[in-house]
This record gives structure tokens, C-alpha cells and sequence, in this order.
């Protein structure tokens, strides 16, 4: 059966090395792995995208459709409706994906403006497109990546909620996260290069990484932080906050290309343009996990910081730490 014709697969080898997995995603990055448009690359990004927030019961690694799909759609959004970047080879019927005439027919019949986010789009045009975009890929993506894989990279069944990562394949694609990204980016490239108007490839590979824009509004995690957590001096050099406070990654976004509030600290706007991009003193991970685990064994919380929390482990934020240093993301003292 051809992979994007299963329905469901199971892990079919526990203890994959790191050299078997390079092996893997060095085929599904060639031209020997098939593809007629770049559902592949979106799936590899949006998994990437969202491996810390897999949620960890102790026995398995679960990421659900609703988290990976989600971040699919915006993507593939940002791609088609802001970029203008075909994302499939002419197939003798059609040169648009069934993701595009999604987005296009979307556009059209809410007469959305071009160049609208996809985060400013109203939440009943946003769950409309993620819902029709989860549909598309789990009838022709999850399948055919399990199958390029030989089933070592996750299980899944369509009747289900998401994939099942094995421990292997978990942190592997942690460690490896930044290094896996750019050959995606590489490979997905070279592949609109061959459907894609020159006027589109401009800046290419930019476009790419800013598929998932990092959010300029954080005004939520802001309050909860001040409010509920009451973190009222800055996390780092311990100074008073004031209402020119800013919220910050504690793990950079350019590791971690999402929001979870269980990386989010209050910092004074000095120590935060100081540190920019990179990482604190490894000193500071005791306490955020401190912080976080206060919260976790809390019960007194608003139920969207339990939502928020979902997936998170205690030793989570030390891991990240050490694998966005071995991705070569700098320390630096911001006090």
C-alpha cells in the first residue's frame, strides 16, 4: 500500500541510533523521495516547531493533530496568501495544492485582505482553514512521511488524536532541532525554485523561516505573569518592574519558534535588549524550574495556565538549555 493510502502505523523499531536516523531524514531531504508538492516539508517544520510540546505521560510522546495542524495552517498561510509561493508542481489538472485552493477560497469568500496574519484573522476563519488544511494532511501527509521514515519516526492512526513519538525519535529531534530545520529550509527551497516566478524566490529562505512569525503581542502572558504569578522585579538582575516591562523568551525564539508561558519570564527592558537572542547563566535555570514547579503543584491558577503547562516536565527548560548551546545559540551575562 502507498504510504499516503494508510490509515494507521505502528513504531516498527524502538533504539534507532543517531547516525540511522541522519540516514532517514537525509532521503526524505533528496530528490529519491517523492514528492509533488512541499506537505513533507510542512509536516517536518511543524513537528519541529512543536517537539516541546509533546505532551510527556511517562510511558509516551504524544503531539496531537490539532497542536502540528494548527501550525501547519499558519505556515502554509503565511507561505501562499502573504509570499505568494506555490507549494506544488504542475500535475496536468491543477498547478495550486489542495492546501492553496484552501487558503485562496478562504481569502475570497471573507474577502480577507492580502498580507493579514494569520494570528489576526478571526477565530471562526482561522478554525475554518485549520480544520479543512487537518483534513488534507491527514488523508495524504501523515502516512507518507511515516512510510519515507520505515516507521521509525512516530506511529499514528487516523481515527486518533496525533502522533506517537518514540523516545528515540524525541531526542533526536531535540538535539538536532536547529540542524533539521535548515536542511528543511535547504530542501523545501530547492523544491519551490522549480514551481516558483523568480519575482516570488526573492529573500527565499527568510520567507521560509518566517513562515511561523514570532508574535509581537504577549500582552496575555504579560498579566499572567504580573498578576497571577506576581513576578514584580525583573527575573534577572532582580530590578522593580514598571509598566515598560517586557516579556521574554527565556530559551530564545530562534531555538524554540513557539510561546509556552513555562518559558516566558518578566524582564526589565535593559536586561532583555541585552540579552536579545541568546542565553543566560545556566545558574538561572534552578530558578525558573523553581517558579515552574510551584505553579505545576498549584491548583490556584487560572485553568488557561493548567493549558498552558500542558506537556511541561520538570528538567524540560535544563534540556532545551543544552541542546540550543549545542546548536550554537551564545551565553551571555545580560546583568
Amino acid at each position: 500500500m502507498s504510504g499516503w493510502n494508510l490509515r494507521e502505523g505502528n513504531l516498527t523499531q524502538l533504539g534507532v541510533s543517531d547516525d540511522e536516523y541522519w540516514s532517514l531524514f537525509n532521503y526524505v531531504f533528496s530528490d529519491a523521495c517523492k514528492k509533488t508538492n512541499t506537505y513533507k516539508f510542512g509536516l517536518i517544520k511543524s513537528i519541529c516547531d512543536q517537539i516541546y510540546d509533546v505532551h510527556d505521560s511517562g510511558t509516551i510522546l504524544f503531539l496531537s493533530y490539532e497542536k502540528i495542524f494548527s501550525k501547519f495552517a499558519e505556515n502554509y498561510w503565511n507561505l501562499v496568501n502573504k509570499y505568494k509561493l506555490k507549494q506544488m508542481s504542475y500535475n496536468g489538472k491543477s498547478e495550486y495544492s489542495k492546501i492553496e485552493v484552501i487558503i485562496k477560497s478562504a481569502v475570497e469568500n471573507y474577502e480577507i485582505p492580502e498580507n493579514v496574519g494569520f494570528q489576526s484573522l478571526s477565530s471562526s476563519n482561522r478554525n475554518y482553514i485549520t480544520k479543512n488544511v487537518t483534513m488534507e494532511c491527514k488523508k495524504y501527509v501523515v502516512g507518507a512521511l511515516y512510510n519515507d521514515f520505515e516507521g521509525k519516526l512516530y506511529a499514528f492512526s487516523l481515527k486518533g488524536n496525533g502522533i506517537f513519538l518514540s523516545a528515540d525519535s524525541y531526542r533526536f529531534i531535540s538535539k538536532y532541532k536547529m540542524e533539521i530545520e535548515k536542511l528543511n529550509y535547504y530542501s523545501w527551497a530547492r523544491f519551490l525554485e522549480k514551481v516558483n516566478d523568480d519575482d516570488a524566490l526573492i529573500r527565499l529562505l527568510e520567507k521560509l523561516d518566517m513562515a511561523t512569525p514570532q508574535r509581537k503581542d504577549l500582552s496575555m502572558y504579560r498579566d499572567i505573569l504580573f498578576n497571577e504569578f506576581q513576578e514584580s522585579n525583573c527575573f534577572y538582575c532582580g530590578k522593580k518592574l514598571d509598566k515598560t516591562m517586557h516579556v521574554d523568551h527565556f530559551i530564545p525564539w530562534t531555538f524554540v519558534k513557539n510561546d509556552n508561558l513555562w518559558n516566558f519570564v518578566l524582564a526589565c527592558p535593559k536586561c532583555n535588549l541585552k540579552k536579545s537572542g541568546n542565553l543566560v547563566s545556566h545558574d538561572y535555570i534552578v530558578k525558573i524550574e523553581n517558579r515552574n514547579s510551584v505553579v505545576v503543584d498549584s491548583r490556584s491558577f487560572s485553568p488557561i495556565v493548567q493549558v498552558e503547562f500542558d506537556g511541561y516536565y520538570d528538567g524540560l527548560l535544563d534540556r532545551m538549555w543544552n541542546y540550543a548551546k549545542m546548536s550554537g545559540i551564545r551565553e551571555r551575562n545580560c546583568v
